[in-house]
């Protein structure tokens, strides 16, 4: 049998040692143009220390490189200085110098936040993680120090700094700095070794700890669930268990569960082997609980990992892309297994579970992938977003219309609370109207509405600015002109574009409603008439009640442009020139009614006149029949009544004396006088159709007159009544002549 061997050539072996004797030569460059970096963390306490930075070179080495030597270094430097570090100068020794940095803190909190600010000035993407643990409690029990960057990374700002100021040109920008430094760690007066090089990983401590604890989170029920697996470095006798179980009961969160033995199928491939039941039960333990909410989890994670660096915390924002609105839920923090977890074991894995059973795990830089593949370390950074597409509970848009013309329209978009609650500032931001628009958020259940109201003083200015609320969207009132005294049938077309604001897919239950002004009513079947694609849909549903109209579907609605809505009623100009007229009606009834006593005062002097009018006639009637005294003179003057005194009666004039070509008064006309004055009697004969002669009518004898004239009725006396001396009987009242009611409605 024959072994067969490989021998380089000669000329293969030049080549190869050509090639490490460049790279030998380039490394010496390299050192000599780049300055080292020595890292001290000095700690007073897990929370107060300082890291010192310094930053040694040769200048000898380097003079053709720095331009302005030590002081163009230092006035770089200084002026170029972030927020955080303390700069003490540059001591130079010979040909060597050294600039000095510092970082001091008095809390882990403050180191943080420090540290933060330097990595963001270097433009690194790291997030920087520090546990800082010294503790006489826990399975883990010492002094503990990590971190996760290095003393180059922050002071990666340096190099543009001097390139900037032109004290190092772009060519040597990456040789300013070494790649490597020395660090040390120390804790008082005690050194703790380090065993991460430039980054800090330091540890002096007694270890009990896990080799794994394996942390699933699931998001259930708008809260969480979680199950923590604790995985043995060996099966533990019983002293081991004892003070396992002793330290875990005192740190589970309240309302937890602990369990012997493995349950996650994770955690028992991690697990030692082992066969017997009792066995199984220590090869490690299982805790379960439930967590309401982030803060709850954050509370119960941070009670029982111990550290203080742990902390847990939540958001939620609202993101608006491409017309889809989501909620983006970001969890982040740190978990400090430090406690727990063995420094010479595999430290901790958390993989979060969503609501869509789809699972996360987390790196220890925090970042989550679907797979399971991802790294373990005591020390792991949470920075988790995941993202829920806004499923709307309902849309809705109310319009109404004014009797004065004016149009309002309120949009209201409602969100279940549990998705949405904390960022209801973010959501009105997203659907709020514009300037002359109200938006307000309001809880209604378990609902979370957005309400937007859009309004107008007529026609073009509510369209301008619904317009500018929802882009091409206009509201359109056609009535016909002039003056209908009864109204007019009138459409109005809303033509209202969601997709701005919801995109074209959104599938959330619509309901568009309008309300007809006052005096205006809608008929269903005009309705149904005039919408007869929507009435025949059976996801469609058109609903009339008085003056309102409703149009519910149960899918998304982009634009309503295909709705007209007929209307019966008076316009503005309808009802003002009616109001005129029946104000003109009431005006001209209430001045009768005010007028009523002047009218009938007037009525009743207009009877007097007539009376006095019919009075003149009868007196000139008795003239010119010969009357020459009245019936009082006749009948010799009035009796004297109630203390006046008697009256005496006229004495008979004597007739007028004869004038030229006319009889004397009071003589008797001859017979078959034909004076135009005689008055004559007809005397029909005893036969029908004879008339006797003409006779004169005797003269007028006011003696005989009295004797011939028959005595009045005595008014009878009431019992007990008498007649006073000087009282003749009263006369009965005559009736006048238009009776004593003349039917006056106004009297």
């Amino acid at each position: 049998m024959h072994a067969m061997t490989h021998t380089p050539s000669a000329p293969t072996r030049q080549r190869w040692m050509f090639l490490a004797v460049l790279l030998t030569i380039a490394a010496l460059v390299l050192s000599a143009c780049s300055a080292k970096i020595e890292t001290q963390l000095g700690l007073e306490s897990a929370e107060k220390g300082t890291r010192t930075i310094l930053v040694s070179f040769n200048m000898k080495d380097n003079q053709d490189k720095v331009k302005g030597g030590t002081q163009a270094l230092d006035a770089s430097v200084r002026k170029h200085l972030p927020e955080g570090l303390e700069y003490e100068g540059i001591q130079s020794e010979g040909d060597k110098a050294r600039a000095t940095f510092k970082v001091s803190f008095s809390s882990v909190d403050e180191y943080h936040s420090k540290v933060t600010s330097l990595l963001k000035a270097s433009g690194s993407d790291i997030k920087p993680q520090i546990s800082i643990v010294n503790s006489d409690q826990g399975l883990v029990q010492g002094i503990q120090v990590k971190e996760n960057f290095s003393s180059g990374d922050l002071l990666g700002w340096l190099p543009e700094a001097l390139v900037v100021d032109g004290v190092v040109s772009a060519s040597n920008k990456n040789s300013v700095l070494s790649s490597s430094d020395e660090t040390t760690v120390k804790f008082g007066e005690k050194e703790v070794k380090n065993s991460g090089g430039s980054k800090i990983s330091a540890k002096d401590v007694q270890d009990r700890g896990f080799r794994n604890v394996i942390l699933d989170v699931k998001e259930k029920d708008g809260g969480y669930s979680v199950m923590v697996s604790f995985v043995a470095k060996e099966i533990m006798n019983t002293e081991t268990a004892s003070a396992v179980d002793a330290y875990l009961n005192q740190v589970k969160p309240e309302g937890s569960e602990l369990k012997k033995g493995l349950e996650s199928s994770q955690a028992k491939a991690y697990a030692p082997s082992a066969s017997t039941a009792s066995a199984k039960e220590e090869v490690g333990r299982t805790l379960t609980f439930s967590a309401s909410s982030i803060e709850d989890l954050g509370s119960g994670l941070k009670k029982l990992f111990g550290a203080s660096s742990t902390d847990f915390s939540a958001s939620r924002e609202v993101v608006a892309k491409d017309n889809n609105f989501t909620v983006q839920k970001k969890i982040s923090g740190l978990l400090d297994c430090s406690l727990l977890c063995s420094p010479n074991g595999d430290g901790l894995t958390l993989t979060i579970v969503d609501s869509n059973d789809k699972s996360y795990m987390v790196d220890p830089e925090g970042r989550a992938s679907s797979s399971r593949s991802g790294g373990s370390s005591t020390l792991i950074a949470v920075d988790r977003v995941s993202s829920r597409q806004i499923e709307m509970k309902s849309m809705k848009v109310a319009t109404s219309l004014g009797l004065d013309g004016s149009m309002e329209a309120r949009f209201l978009y409602a969100f279940p609370t549990e998705d949405v609650a904390g960022a209801e500032q973010k959501l009105k931001d997203v659907f709020a109207g514009g300037s002359n628009d109200e938006t307000e958020v309001r809880q209604d259940g378990d609902s979370t509405i957005v309400s937007v109201k859009v309004r107008g003083k007529d026609q073009n200015e509510f369209n301008q600015r619904l317009n500018e609320y929802l882009p091409d969207s206009k509201v359109t009132v056609t009535r016909p002109g002039g003056y209908h005294p009864f109204g007019s049938d009138y459409t109005v077309t809303p033509e209202i574009k969601l997709s701005s604001k919801l995109g074209n897919y959104y599938s959330a239950p619509f309901e568009f409603t309008f309300k007809a002004p006052t005096f205006s009513s809608l008929d269903q079947q005009k309705v149904d008439a005039a919408n007869s694609l929507a009435k025949n849909s059976q996801h469609v549903q058109l609903t009339v009640n008085g003056g309102e109209l409703s149009v519910k579907t149960d899918r998304g609605v982009s634009s309503t442009s295909g709705l007209t809505v007929p209307v019966s009623g008076l316009s503005m100009t309808d009802v003002i020139v009616d109001a005129v007229i029946v104000g003109l009606l009431l005006l001209i009834l209430i001045l009768l009614f005010l007028l009523r006593k002047k009218i009938a005062a007037a009525r009743a002097k207009g009877r007097e006149r007539r009376a006095a009018s019919a009075a003149a006639l009868g007196a000139a009637a008795g003239v010119a029949t010969g009357y020459g005294a009245t019936q009082a003179d006749a009948q010799g003057g009035y009796a004297a009544q109630n203390g006046y005194p008697a009256q005496g009666g006229y004495a008979a004039q004597p007739g007028y004396q004869a004038q030229g070509g006319y009889p004397a008064q009071n003589t008797a006309y001859a017979a078959g006088d034909d004076s135009p004055t005689q008055v004559f009697t007809p005397q029909h004969g005893l036969n029908y159709g004879e008339n006797e002669p003409t006779k004169a009518m005797p003269a007028y004898d006011a003696q005989a007159a009295q004797t011939a004239q028959p005595a009045q009725p005595v008014q009878p006396t009431q019992p007990g009544q008498q007649v006073q001396p000087g009282q003749t009987a009263q006369q009965p009242v005559q009736p006048n002549q238009f009776g004593a009611d003349d039917g006056d409605v106004l009297q």
